[in-house]
């Protein structure tokens, strides 16, 4: 009875003890700091919020400005969806790890506690990381002969296993940076517009393209067809044109949305209707901008939509036995929608 006794005493200080050097360790981390850039669209809570998420779990405040490390947080509503995403950064300002949070409902201060637990997390593993040296090192035996008296067996101490690794990458394990550190992504696509401008009524065009995209920056190569448009005179006589032109934009990209310079260059063919039939080409150009926005499907399908502002630098008059009938405005303009595909 006495010995069950003396064995329960030493299990209780034997577990007593590994709390106590666990508390040690926690002691000897020192707390990690960051430095927090945070920004959230209409509808989702102020930095102040999220920093009382991770504030709550850690139970100090990690974010300090003259910290060495920096974190990102991103969070983009979306009509149906939200998307979040944490990236961390060196001291040396070089991207080390993300983390991305998509979202199928609209609940953005849940999307926000998840991503700030989500953070709290990352910072305790790294915290533990730094002081694990300190805390793997073993005592060494204590030499002597073994007490004298009935021997108790020593019951076994349980060792906490360790903080499972959060998702976001360091710089040692990390994957390759996102688009705009490495090589473009190839695009085509097409789809029909309207133009305005370029005949005397609107007319319909349909465009194939194809386009180098980089992070913040593509390059789009394109051809564009008009469906032929009639002009006609009071009497029934009139004319056709068609157009055929090529197509380039160079466009900056932020976020879903891009904004292009182009330029278009090509033919406007035109017939007469009348009773002897002629016909002419004439050279078109025309110089403009064009602003535009894009929605993925999938991994590598999307949908755009655009509008193009244009200037005719080359303009025309379609005339019927040397009358003029139509002469091209100075200003044109497209809207239009578009479907493609991309090839990582």
């Amino acid at each position: 009875m006495i010995v069950r006794r003396q064995g329960r005493l030493v299990w209780a200080g034997a577990v007593l003890l590994s709390l106590l050097a666990l508390s040690g360790r926690e002691a000897r981390a020192a707390p990690l700091t960051v430095r927090l850039e945070y920004a959230a669209g209409p509808g989702c809570p102020d930095a102040a919020d999220f920093k009382a998420v991770v504030i709550a779990r850690l139970g100090y405040d990690p974010f300090v400005e003259s910290a060495p490390e920096r974190v990102l947080v991103r969070i983009e509503p979306r009509p149906e969806a939200i998307d979040g995403r944490i990236e961390w950064r060196d001291a040396g300002d070089k991207w080390a790890g993300e983390q991305a949070f998509p979202s199928v409902s609209t609940d953005c201060p849940r999307l926000v506690r998840a991503m700030g637990f989500a953070l709290a997390v990352q910072i305790q593993f790294l915290a533990r990381a730094a002081a694990a040296p300190d805390a793997n090192v073993v005592a060494p035996a204590e030499t002597g002969s073994p007490p004298q008296g009935p021997a108790i067996a020593e019951p076994p101490i349980a060792t906490m296993p360790p903080p499972e690794a959060p998702t976001i990458p360091r710089a040692a394990d990390a994957a390759p940076a996102p688009t705009g550190g490495s090589g473009p992504v190839f695009a085509v696509g097409a789809g029909p517009s309207v133009g305005v401008g370029m005949s005397s009524a609107p007319v319909m065009l349909a465009r194939l393209f194809g386009a180098l995209a980089w992070r913040h920056l593509s390059v789009e190569l394109g051809a564009v067809v008009s469906l032929p448009a009639t002009t006609r005179r009071a009497d029934g006589n009139g004319f056709t044109q068609q157009h055929l032109l090529g197509s380039t934009a160079a466009c900056a990209i932020v976020t879903r949305w891009n904004g292009c310079l182009v330029a278009n260059a090509g033919a406007v063919r035109m017939a007469g209707e009348i009773d002897r039939p002629t016909s002419a080409t004439v050279l078109l150009v025309q110089v403009g901008v064009r602003v535009g926005i894009t929605q993925r499907l999938g991994r590598r399908t999307f949908l755009g939509a655009h509008a193009d502002g244009l200037a005719n630098l080359t303009r025309w008059t379609g005339s019927l036995d040397q009358v003029p009938v139509w002469t091209a405005p100075r200003f044109a303009a497209a809207l239009g929608v578009d479907a493609g595909v991309q090839f990582p």
